[in-house]
């Protein structure tokens, strides 16, 4: 799916996708503008029957057609109103389902980018761009159907009636209304990096306020309230005068306006009059020509007004899309084959990566055979963590290749890919939801049996049980309501649930107590079996059961062999097992 990112673009792309509501509302706008056309010279028709059955004093033809036109007006009324209602059902199914459609597709592609591209962005902010952009959609949408278009077939219509009354008449408003509108356009153009200002500064406002609302530990624990207050107050302050500056803007156009329609109302009627006086029009045509000046007024008084509130909209569309509508960095060939069931032989060859001028690897090599369970150990920042992300192809190699079963997984769709993996990180992040939710992540279509089972080897089980609503329970947001260890063994549960052929654990006992560790150690011994394991580690003690132990630094290997072995050998392995305390390294 190509999402255009200008913003008329994207809008023919969200309402091609309404398309049958958005032709039956144009249409019901057109006949209900239409409509009101006719209805002035209905109102016309009356008064002028009115005046000759004065005139005539009340004769039976006068009165026949004065009574005609008295049914006809209610009538016309009646009828026209149920056409606006009809604009209405079908214009709000329109705006609706573009707004869905917006926040669906944005959000859609907002998850299709890599990690990286969230490293450097405020979620908040990113979210907001989504809903601003949704609302612009929306109240863009409801301007043109009721505002700009119908203005548009109205002013056609009123142009032809002024006219049919009078052509010089007719010269005078159309030049009038085309200077208006020019000078209304020019103006408002003129604003529009204001209103871009206002969207970027409520975007930046939106991720500072998410991000210390995120830290509301970190503020608690340092007493930082106070700081937190006067940091997110000056986003505050910059957002109001943003929004203060371009909201004077609009006051100085609706100013500008109210003269230009004065100038109007006076040259209107009385061209009208001078007309009349020299019996060209008739009072039906006064009454017609202030009726239709009046509706007019009221119109274009705040058409500037609108296109003012239409750029705020653009804006917000435009900032929205300029930021989320970038090409991604990784994505999947055209030619993708799907990885349906992975035997689990990994192999990294001559693989170079680095983070900007930083280099992690240079032609690094490692095999892990199908079933082979493989530890990583190493100091922090010798790439051990970043070895798991160029497998799950969180990043993207600059030279060499990883395959899984001999396929290079750049030849492989992500998904397929990341299907093949059971992941437990050293941070585990929640979804807000329930703990029996979050379990079951790993396998949508597992019963409630299976989660107690998978949470019963994670170790998990008892802890669940003791919350009151179980395993219905809410971890809040990010899993906050539920310490390290137990966020860490409802990971381990997902893991197990979704039974994947590889096995990646970033020190995924990290967080446990002694105790808690040795079930969970005894749970993984289970859960390895048959898989293909990459096992990251600080605690060296949950090495053991590794078939290899692979010591990194910076970037290379420097050891491969078991446990006994790398002892034994006295190198670097050695040494950080003589350094350990409690099973940690130093």
């Amino acid at each position: 799916m190509k999402i255009p990112q200008k913003p008329i673009l994207f809008m023919w792309f969200v309402a091609k996708k309404s398309r049958k509501w958005a032709i039956l509302a144009v249409l019901a706008v057109t006949c209900a503008q239409l409509l009101d056309g006719a209805f002035l010279l209905v109102l016309r028709a009356l008064t002028d029957s009115a005046t000759n059955a004065v005139a005539s004093d009340f004769s039976d033809a006068s009165l026949n057609s004065l009574w005609f036109w008295v049914a006809v007006f209610p009538l016309m009324y009646f009828f026209i109103e149920n056409v606006w209602r009809l604009s209405g059902i079908s214009g709000m199914r329109l705006v609706t389902e573009s707004e869905a459609t917006v926040a669906k597709d944005l959000f859609k592609y907002l998850i299709g980018h890599s990690r990286a591209y969230f490293n450097s962005k405020f979620a908040g902010s990113l979210v907001n761009k989504i809903s601003n952009a949704s609302r612009g959609i929306s109240s863009m949408f409801s301007n043109i159907l009721w505002q700009f278009y119908p203005l548009i077939i109205g002013l056609i219509v009123d142009v032809v009636i002024v006219v049919s009354i009078d052509k010089m008449l007719g010269v005078l408003f159309v030049a009038w209304v085309v200077i208006f509108l020019s000078f209304n356009y020019y103006i408002v153009r003129k604003k529009q990096h204001l209103s871009f200002a206002v969207a970027r500064a409520g975007s930046e406002l939106k991720g500072k306020m998410v991000d210390t609302v995120s830290n509301i530990a970190t503020v608690h624990a340092n007493a930082r309230h106070k700081f937190e207050r006067n940091f997110v107050g000056l986003f505050i302050e910059k957002y109001r005068r943003k929004h203060l500056k371009s909201w004077i803007a609009s006051e100085w156009i609706l100013f500008a306006n109210g003269i230009l329609l004065a100038i109007f109302v006076f040259g209107m009627i009385s061209i009208t009059v001078f007309v009349m006086k020299n019996s060209y029009a008739t009072l039906g045509s006064l009454v017609l020509i202030i009726s239709m000046t009046v509706d007019l007024t009221r119109s274009l008084f705040f058409i500037g007004h609108k296109m003012t509130d239409a750029i705020d909209d653009y804006s917000q569309i435009e900032e929205g899309l300029r930021e989320l509508i970038v090409p991604y960095d990784i994505t999947d060939k055209l030619d993708a084959k799907n990885l349906v069931k992975s035997k689990g032989h990994l192999v990294f060859k001559d693989v170079s990566f680095s983070f900007g001028d930083m280099v992690v690897f240079d032609k690094f090599c490692l095999e892990v055979k199908a079933g082979e369970k493989v530890g990583i150990v190493g100091v922090s920042g010798a790439g051990k963590t970043t070895l798991t992300d160029l497998l799950m192809r969180n990043h993207d190699i600059k030279k060499g290749k990883v395959t899984v079963d001999s396929h290079d997984i750049r030849d492989i769709t992500r998904k397929s890919l990341r299907r093949q993996i059971a992941f437990v990180p050293q941070d585990v992040s929640l979804f807000h939801r329930t703990i029996r939710e979050n379990i079951r992540y790993g396998n949508l279509t597992a019963s409630d049996k299976d989660v107690v089972e998978a949470s019963k080897k994670a170790q998990a089980h008892e802890f669940i049980k003791s919350f009151p609503e179980g395993y219905d329970t809410f971890v809040g947001e990010r899993g906050v309501r539920l310490s390290g260890g137990q966020r860490q063994r409802v990971a381990i549960a997902r893991a197990f649930l979704k039974s994947a052929p590889i096995l990646v654990l970033d020190e995924a006992t990290s967080s446990l107590d002694s105790e808690s560790e040795l079930f969970v150690q005894s749970a993984l011994a289970k859960l390895m079996r048959g898989k293909s394991v990459i096992a990251i580690a600080h605690r060296l003690s949950t090495l053991r059961i590794m078939d290899r132990i692979v010591v990194l630094e910076d970037g290379r290997i420097v050891e491969d062999g078991t446990h006994e072995s790398l002892l034994r050998g006295g190198g670097v392995y050695s040494g950080l097992w003589n350094r350990q305390v409690e099973g940690f390294i130093e």
